[in-house]
């Protein structure tokens, strides 16, 4: 019996950080893969435009910043355009206040989750790693992915912990069932002691 329950236990604590790790590849994959398309791409083209290393990368870092965070946005937008919060704004105030809200929600997001890893990851690491990278093994796109790949590590590190501990108001508000139509007669429609006549005297 005790060698069961410890390997419930053991069982249990190893299936949380399994589906955490899920939950963070299933949400910066997409992200991932297109800003890493877009980085190398933007560097390979400006430095054979330019020849400038330190372009190249600034230029890199750019690109994959843009090519990063557009699922990022569209994921945002769509969740929070879905909320019970904004479908309780759209009912009582119309599509406008709602689309304001929608953006407010999304960016409010957005900046709890990869605000502080980005100001670290593009103003510091990223670019400095890039241009390392570059100068100590050419101007080819292998030497910019391994910059890219240290930089990651340090900015994933950040952006876990801000969305871990963020998640109230990075992760959209669930909608709320509609009552359903029995639910709604019931509550409508009092049944038994309390449908009958409350004055002494009166037909039944």
């Amino acid at each position: 019996m005790r060698r069961a329950r410890a390997s419930n236990r053991l069982a249990g604590m190893t299936s949380i950080p399994r589906a955490r790790a899920r939950t963070w590849l299933l949400r910066y994959l997409p992200s991932e893969v297109l800003g890493t398309v877009a980085a190398l791409a933007g560097a390979w083209a400006t430095h054979e435009a330019t020849g400038s290393l330190a372009l190249a990368a600034l230029v890199g870092s750019l690109a994959e910043t843009v090519g990063y965070y557009t699922p990022v946005v569209v994921r945002a937008v769509r969740g929070h355009a879905g909320s019970g919060r904004v479908r309780a704004i759209r009912a009582a105030h119309g599509r406008g206040r709602a689309t304001l809200a929608i953006a407010w929600l999304a960016l409010r997001s957005i900046a709890v989750e990869f605000g502080p890893a980005e100001l670290v990851d593009s103003l510091l690491v990223r670019p400095a790693l890039l241009w390392m990278a570059g100068a100590l093994w050419g101007p080819n796109p292998g030497a910019w992915l391994v910059g890219k790949l240290v930089a990651d590590a340090v900015f994933y590190a950040i952006a876990i912990v801000s969305f871990e501990s963020g998640r109230r108001i990075i992760l959209p508000a669930p909608a709320r069932p509609a009552p359903s139509r029995t639910a709604s007669a019931r509550t409508a429609t009092p049944s038994g002691p309390l449908a009958r006549p409350l004055i002494p005297g009166a037909s039944r």
